[in-house]
């Protein structure tokens, strides 16, 4: 989730952003534009409090209606927000929002929207089996020997720094949630997370993690 600050700041105050977003949430889903200078003038990710989008009859089409409502009931569950996404399709010239459910948290499913907070989580774990090898064994131990693992961290890293310039507008736990003690419960979660992940060599990580924590010195 990239963004950059200047004249979007506007949306990124989520209790003072009402007015710029139900502009551009009654464009999208009331009158269905999807295109135009409104779409030039919001960010590519801001954030909305489920509240301001509760009981509004914003969406026309029962299956946005639906959609919209379930987003809603899902942030307020977590006592977080809704991320709105911006994606454009250059040759036609229109634009189209993906929402998402924040903070993320292990065992949400992957997608392309919420990659960054997935891989984010996962460099964080990865640091922490550095600083504490004897509970989970250091997932870094063997990189300097390993050309494959030098890709997979660099993959890893790169994809979490998807989430750095977020981070300069939003504070960490609104964007992700886990456990920064690493309980075996959440481990669990970021391997199936990590198992389920659509990108090739996901899989072979997951392989390696199973390995090393099979392998992690005595205590």
């Amino acid at each position: 989730m990239a963004q950059k600050k200047s004249s979007h700041e506007k949306f990124f105050d989520t209790q003072k952003n009402d007015e710029h977003v139900l502009k551009v949430f009654n464009s999208y889903y009331r009158d269905h534009n999807h295109s135009g200078k409104l779409y030039s003038d919001f960010p590519d990710f801001f954030m909305v409090r489920p509240s301001l989008l509760e009981g509004k009859d914003i969406a026309t089409r029962p299956s946005e209606k639906i959609l919209l409502e379930d987003f809603i009931q899902r942030a307020k569950a977590r006592n977080g927000h809704i991320g709105v996404s911006k994606h454009r399709n250059p040759k036609l010239g229109y634009y189209w929002l993906e929402l998402s459910v924040l903070p993320f948290r292990l065992g949400d499913p992957v997608n392309k929207d919420n990659k960054g907070e997935f891989f984010y989580v996962l460099a964080k774990f990865i640091e922490f089996t550095k600083q504490n090898p004897k509970i989970y064994g250091d997932l870094t131990a063997e990189i300097d020997s390993d050309k494959d693992l030098v890709i997979m961290f660099d993959g890893i890293s790169r994809m979490a720094n998807r989430l750095s310039e977020s981070i300069e507008t939003y504070s960490e736990d609104l964007l992700v949630s886990y456990n920064r003690n690493w309980p075996a419960s959440e481990v669990k979660n970021l391997l199936n997370s990590l198992k389920d992940n659509d990108q090739d060599w996901c899989q072979v990580f997951f392989e390696y993690m199973m390995y090393v924590m099979s392998n992690k010195p005595k205590a």
